[in-house]
């Protein structure tokens, strides 16, 4: 009993710190430790993805709680169609079932989600295909919570998808390769229309510290922060979820202290008297407030 009150505690004081703070509008998580977990707590593998679909829909309610405003989830990568077939068909079943009840959720529709799923979605089995395609159709005017499933997803493929796809506009005298920038290249991926930003935090549980293949086009650069925790998934709880977005925070802290003192230094190094005072301030304002 006291250890539970502890926890929630413990929950309830990470909340309020995260609130006070911006919290990431995209993040971006890799479900990993399903099978880990069921091996480790000796039950049949299949459970342990039942235990990450569970974990997978309390979640989406932190994300809703605290209010952002999308998320991709890694359901299936390219590389897990290596797993042997019966244990591909269990965890295809699986995302049906829970797409399907996202569908008929009256939670879905209250607050408005938006499901959404990228990847090469042909690969899949009709029935999957046909549960993707439903709860796509019955959210596609939602402006609420943006819910991405990453199903038979590969970042190569996607990079590779959207260069062949420019080449072939190229070579039709659609698109110029002199005008191919960053901004044209994130119109031909498969997020195109349907993640509104670039990821902001990306999460991986299960103890692992890489990103496997998992939007790196779209994570890409200095502006993502990385968490990588060890409990596995059918294990990750709000107090890790709240942890992840903390250091989300810090970073984003550190980086506008850096730009003000960079900006101080440069009114400093302008040879300015006053511009030198000014700067002067403003770096001992900037370090007293947060030093360290």
């Amino acid at each position: 009993m006291l250890r539970k009150t502890l926890y929630y505690g413990y929950e309830r004081l990470l909340t309020d710190e995260v609130k006070k703070h911006g919290v990431p509008r995209h993040v971006a998580v890799i479900m990993d430790g399903n099978r880990r977990y069921a091996d480790r707590v000796r039950i049949v593998r299949y459970y342990g993805h039942i235990y990450g679909a569970r974990t997978t829909e309390q979640f989406l309610e932190w994300c809703w709680e605290l209010g952002i405003q999308q998320t991709t989830i890694y359901a299936f990568s390219t590389e897990n169609f290596s797993r042997p077939e019966p244990e591909r068909a269990k965890i295809f079943e699986i995302i049906a079932k829970k797409l399907c009840e996202l569908a008929d959720d009256p939670r879905t529709h209250e607050r408005r989600m938006k499901v959404s799923a990228i990847g090469e979605v042909h690969l899949l089995p009709t029935h999957l295909q046909d549960a993707i395609r439903r709860v796509e159709k019955v959210t596609c005017n939602y402006d609420g919570l943006h819910l991405n499933i990453a199903v038979a997803y590969g970042g190569q493929r996607e990079i590779l998808d959207a260069v062949q796809d420019m080449a072939r506009k190229v070579q039709a005298g659609e698109l110029r390769a002199d005008d191919i920038n960053e901004s044209v290249v994130s119109c031909h991926m498969y997020t195109n229309g349907v993640a509104d930003s670039d990821v902001d935090l990306i999460i991986r549980t299960g103890g692992d510290i890489r990103t496997s293949n998992f939007l790196p086009w779209q994570a890409n650069g200095s502006e993502c922060a990385a968490y990588f925790c060890a409990p596995f998934w059918p294990e990750f709880r709000k107090i890790d979820f709240l942890r992840a977005i903390r250091v989300y925070q810090t970073r984003e802290h550190e980086q506008k202290q850096s730009a003000l003192i960079r900006t101080a230094n440069m009114l400093a190094a302008c040879g300015s008297a006053k511009m030198g005072d000014v700067a002067g301030h403003l770096r001992g304002a900037i370090l007293h407030r947060h030093p360290g």
